[in-house]
């Protein structure tokens, strides 16, 4: 990983369930996130899931006009063309984040849970920047030995 950040994003569940099943290898967003190639993505499906889910590593950012987006990604983004259309109605410039790397959690670790390690904890309206050792934190043990698996660099400092 790159940074020391990890961008937690919130996402439908049909969009989570894609992305690790391997179906969505683009998560497209309107607004730019400060990310690189390596850096990590944690997903939290909302709606009646409430959680976070796993994460996964980033192989690209592509920016572009979303036409071009469209003609680089489509069939890879879970959305019908009219949805990413509508999507990116009114932006001139998007964002695909290209999915490399995937870490399903075994268990989702839920609202109620995160809520209780960090009772200010808030699920993103779209997404925010989280620091890796508050995430593994506040995920708890499932959350930092699955991350601390993946990247030996990373220590649960309690």
């Amino acid at each position: 990983m790159a940074t020391n950040h990890a961008l937690l994003i919130s996402v439908r569940p049909r969009f989570a369930n894609a992305i690790f099943a391997g179906e969505k290898e683009f998560e497209l967003r309107r607004v730019k996130p400060r990310l690189q190639r390596g850096d990590l993505v944690v997903v939290y499906a909302s709606g009646s899931v409430k959680g976070m889910v796993g994460a996964f590593e980033v192989a690209e950012v592509l920016v572009a006009a979303p036409s071009l987006i469209w003609s680089q990604c489509k069939g890879r983004v879970s959305l019908s063309k009219v949805e990413f259309d509508s999507y990116f109605d009114g932006t001139s410039v998007g964002y695909a984040i290209r999915i490399g790397k995937l870490w399903p959690f075994e268990k989702t670790v839920t609202l109620n849970t995160l809520r209780k390690k960090q009772a200010s904890f808030r699920p993103p309206q779209s997404y925010h920047y989280w620091n890796l050792q508050d995430l593994m934190t506040v995920g708890g043990e499932g959350v930092s030995s699955h991350l601390c698996a993946r990247n030996p660099a990373l220590t649960l400092q309690n």
